[in-house]
């Protein structure tokens, strides 16, 4: 299937997902606003934004990995590709499902070990890819909206950044140098 009907397929998905939470939440008391350090008198952040980052996260997902897949010429690699993207979006996703079902079954703890976990986790994957970004805040926004997974994924994405821009090719240098030396 190509990356063009699947973005089609899952932007749907994903407004009427957040449409159908937020005609649930109008009528259970109104659609939540999440303020900033869980303080009324801090500046609020509404589910109804849901709207509009959730559809453009898949959006500019689809669209950087059809751009990453594009040098790619034969079509086993190509496939092979796709397969990768799909399963750090996939296993994101879970994650992110596992830790939000934990954290509102009143498992707090677990819910932070989960997040440092994940910050272990992108020294050595590439979390920092848009498709497991988009997979985390999925799985996150339909229980504490599309806002506050963004926390999360400040933290492991910097992890992950660190992690492969700087001490990678750091590492890779002091091997290089060691076995010219030699």
């Amino acid at each position: 299937m190509d990356i063009k009907r699947i973005r089609n397929y899952l932007m749907a998905t994903v407004v009427a997902c957040q449409i159908a939470l937020l005609i649930w939440e109008s009528l259970n008391g109104g659609v939540v606003t999440h303020h900033f350090l869980a303080r009324e008198d801090m500046p609020g952040l509404s589910n109804w934004w849901g709207l509009v980052i959730l559809p453009f996260l898949v959006w500019i997902t689809a669209y950087s990995i059809e751009q990453r897949g594009q040098h790619l010429n034969d079509r086993l690699t190509h496939s092979k590709f796709n397969k990768v993207a799909y399963a750090s979006f996939l296993a994101m996703l879970l994650i992110s499902l596992v830790q939000s079902t934990v954290f509102i079954l009143g498992y707090s703890t677990a819910a932070v070990s989960i997040l440092m976990l994940l910050i272990l986790i992108a020294l050595f994957l590439p979390l920092y890819r848009i498709e497991a970004i988009v997979g985390y805040v999925l799985g996150g926004a339909y229980f504490t909206g599309p806002m506050i997974p963004f926390v999360g994924v400040v933290l492991f994405v910097a992890a992950s950044v660190f992690a492969h821009f700087c001490i990678k090719p750091l590492i890779t240098r002091l091997k290089t140098s060691n076995t010219v030396s030699e």
